[in-house]
């Protein structure tokens, strides 16, 4: 076995495990295990809404689970919250989708 086999199996028996970091989450009407890692700029709301902060979050999922490689800018809905997709990375099977939503 090689490094890069062992970051795969490493990446599901523990970062995707929902015993360890991961949960289960509805994407675009599909149960997937992913690790969803929140930040919200509360310092900086937008300036176009009073009250409304900006959160950004990264969501590190399987591309095999997920079934598809989301499109930068495009809009995704996690447990019923729409996100935008604002960068796509994607290294060893696993992707890294930085997301942002508007909350108040």
């Amino acid at each position: 076995m090689n490094l890069r086999d062992q970051i795969l199996i490493d990446n599901q028996r523990t970062f995707l495990n929902p015993s360890e970091f991961a949960d289960f989450y509805i994407i675009d009407g599909v149960e997937v295990k992913a690790s969803l890692d929140s930040a919200t700029d509360s310092k900086h709301p937008l300036a176009y809404a009073e009250g409304v902060s900006l959160v950004t979050d990264t969501l590190y999922v399987d591309v095999l689970e997920l079934g598809y490689t989301p499109e930068q800018d495009s809009w995704m809905k996690i447990n019923g919250k729409d996100f935008k997709v604002v960068r796509v990375g994607s290294e060893k099977g696993m992707l890294s989708l930085y997301l942002e939503a508007n909350v108040s």
